[in-house]
């Protein structure tokens, strides 16, 4: 072979080398960076604020407006509707357009984020206003997957809207301001487009979710609703039980609705804290087959509105829990992060510490073995057993309501947990603020 020819074969070799690494290169990029959730039937998602984080569909595959969907946010420069302030609104919208993610508009009518001026109009201009956000919203975002027609509606809470006599009040059915705006929005916006009712502190609640039922059951007579979506913040669900979550998730399910968690987090300082967290909540819901998706209520340090429920440091290092959640959803080995099969056992620091009115504590058991776990105060008198069982290998949970064992509220303190089995004796402190 002739040097001409060689150097031709050896830069048409080279050259086909080059496209074969560009492509792996390419497939591995797109293989790491895809969204968490990618392949499952259901989505975990995130909020976008002012500016677009250039990691986010890195992990997650659906778009929810943080604040600039909010009617307090887009017409906080007076009644004229022509100055509006769509821009962080659609910079959201654009971004779940382009990725071909679900987006969500949050929210229509929530009475603690509304305009400043509405309360100096009387009722009938309160109650045209409302429909002309309502109708703007849906010209001006006809392709949004789902829109919280009315946020957080009971009671309890106190975020009803100071506008709500303007369009109907209580009325014969308790709701009919709330029906109101389903109207509304099933008229302005297209069938495409799934109306929900977001509330928040009720997974936790037998008493608060049989009340959302009721609302629910009075929009599904007369159509107005798709959909249910139910918050999921860690100062809702820390003191939950996971058997009462289930319990009352079956309850939404059984509306025939579908189930979005709306805004989850986990709160937490420390980084084991919140990934024992993470991985006994975010099963019980993820998996659950009511609930079609999740969304995380930011996950960037420095910019959520929960300081330390942030999963990406400033440095843009990841925290054990978002590790973690990529190996559960990618169904990865993950058994040293999970602890679901634990080398030895482990008794950990409650959560919260200081607490009140109630606090998680936590243990692993590296084989079935006979449990008992004590409160004593700090004088040494035992004033609560919450656990004397033989139990399994595994992780385990259990709520101290700062009770003794005769149900009777015990006084602030220092206080000293400890759990005995045939092998082990383990102790730690916590304290409680009344």
């Amino acid at each position: 072979m002739n040097k001409r020819r060689f150097f031709h074969h050896w830069n048409q070799s080279s050259f086909i080398i080059k496209i074969i690494l560009v492509c792996l290169t390419s497939f591995a990029s797109r293989l790491f960076s895809q969204p968490l959730a990618e392949g499952h039937d259901k989505f975990l998602g995130n909020v976008i604020g002012s500016s677009i984080p250039a990691n986010f569909n890195s992990y997650w595959n659906q778009v929810t407006p943080e604040n600039s969907g909010k009617w307090g946010s887009v017409a906080s420069t007076g009644q004229d509707a022509s100055n509006w302030n769509w821009g962080d609104l659609d910079m959201a919208y654009n971004y779940a357009l382009d990725n071909d993610f679900p987006f969500k508009h949050h929210t229509l009518v929530w009475g603690q984020q509304q305009p400043w001026w509405i309360q100096n109009l009387d009722s009938l201009e309160q109650a045209q206003k409302v429909e002309e956000w309502i109708q703007l919203v849906g010209e001006r975002y006809p392709e949004m997957d789902f829109v919280d027609v009315v946020n957080e509606p009971l009671l309890f809470h106190n975020a009803q809207p100071s506008y709500k006599d303007a369009l109907g009040g209580n009325g014969e059915t308790g709701w009919d301001w709330v029906i109101w705006a389903f109207e509304k929005a099933r008229q302005y916006f297209p069938d495409s487009t799934k109306l929900i009712l977001n509330e928040y502190n009720i997974l936790n609640s037998n008493y608060y979710t049989n009340q959302t039922i009721g609302i629910i059951d009075l929009l599904k007579e007369r159509g107005l609703v798709d959909c249910i979506g139910i918050q999921g913040h860690h100062f809702e669900l820390r003191t939950a039980q996971t058997s009462t979550i289930n319990s009352n998730l079956d309850k939404l399910t059984a509306t025939g609705l579908p189930i979005y968690i709306s805004e989850f987090d986990i709160d937490a300082e420390d980084d084991d804290a919140q990934l024992q967290e993470y991985q006994r909540l975010f099963p019980v819901l993820w998996e659950h087959p009511g609930v079609k998706g999740i969304t995380l209520w930011g996950y960037i340090q420095g910019k959520i509105w929960k300081t330390n429920a942030y999963l990406i440091r400033t440095d843009g290092s990841e925290r054990p829990a978002l590790e973690w959640l990529r190996g559960y959803l990618s169904g990865s080995d993950i058994k040293d992060l999970t602890g679901s099969i634990p080398r030895d056992y482990m008794f950990y620091q409650n959560y919260p510490n200081p607490f009140n009115p109630s606090t998680t504590i936590r243990y692993s058991l590296p084989k079935p073995s006979k449990v008992k776990v004590t409160i004593h105060n700090a004088l040494g008198v035992k004033v609560r057993t919450l656990v004397d069982s033989y139990q399994n290998i595994g992780e385990h949970s259990i709520i101290w309501d700062a009770k003794d064992d005769h149900n009777n509220p015990v006084s602030s303190g220092i206080y000293f947990y400890s759990m005995t089995t045939d092998d082990v004796t383990m102790k730690n402190k916590m304290i409680l603020i009344r």
